[in-house]
């Protein structure tokens, strides 16, 4: 068990450091750097941890945090099983949910995989509408609706198709705010379809029905190795907290 804690401590650390020279800092790398510390303290005072939690109330919260790891296990493979792409590529309009830009303007490596994901889909669906939605960056210097819709343009999307929201700050605004954008456009919110990264889909769908969405579909595209593992223990966190808070 010891070994064991100090590959899970060495793994994620190593991951951990890879995203941040690439200026990938979250909440998710954040649990992952804790994660490691964690790991790496229990195991080097393996011995003492084991000692204290053989009876009382040391013993309970062992089985505490085994249930919990339990539960993290089960939502993931539960969130994770939404993942796939439901698209019939006849939809109306296609949603490009935001996921923050790089501190030049640029769309973040992960958005840039949801953008490609949109080119794709708006080749083979030449007459859909696009949605680009996302509010000033936490650098400052633009909106990820401005952006996103210069990279659409860039990769030759024609700036008709784009309709533009620079005001949503989370995934559940994201949806709200463009459902509004369609129905301005007199478009139905009943053949729709929205494009994120696989492990998002579920809690997207979630907040897509909240907002008013009918049978929304989703275009589910890649995400980088070193950004998957964060990324899942970032967004189970948020679907806990979602089913938790009710929000």
């Amino acid at each position: 068990m010891r070994t064991f804690l100090y590959i899970i401590s060495v793994i994620f650390m190593v991951n951990a450091i890879v995203l941040v020279g690439r200026r990938s800092f979250t909440l998710g790398l954040a649990m992952m750097f804790g994660i490691s510390i964690v790991s790496f303290v229990v195991a080097k005072y393996f011995d003492f941890w084991y000692a204290i939690t053989k009876s009382g109330a040391g013993m309970y919260l062992k089985y505490i945090v085994m249930f919990g790891l339990v539960c993290f296990m089960f939502l993931s493979a539960y969130v994770l099983s939404f993942a796939r792409t439901t698209v019939s590529y006849k939809e109306d309009a296609i949603i490009v949910l935001g996921c923050g830009l790089n501190s030049d303007g640029t769309p973040s490596h992960t958005l840039v995989n949801r953008l490609d994901g949109c080119v794709e889909y708006c080749r083979q669906n030449q007459g859909c509408f696009v949605v680009v939605t996302g509010a000033v960056s936490r650098f400052g210097n633009m909106t990820e609706g401005a952006a996103m819709k210069k990279y659409l343009v860039d990769k030759g999307i024609d700036s008709s198709r784009i309709l533009v929201d620079e005001e949503a700050t989370n995934t559940k605004e994201n949806f709200e705010y463009s459902l509004q954008l369609l129905k301005n456009a007199g478009l139905c919110e009943k053949n729709i379809c929205f494009v994120t990264n696989s492990f998002h889909i579920f809690r997207g769908s979630q907040y897509a029905k909240l907002a008013g969405f009918e049978n929304i579909k989703a275009l589910s595209v890649k995400t980088d190795r070193a950004v998957f593992l964060p990324a899942v223990i970032r967004e189970v966190c948020a679907v806990a907290a979602q089913m938790y808070f009710k929000y």
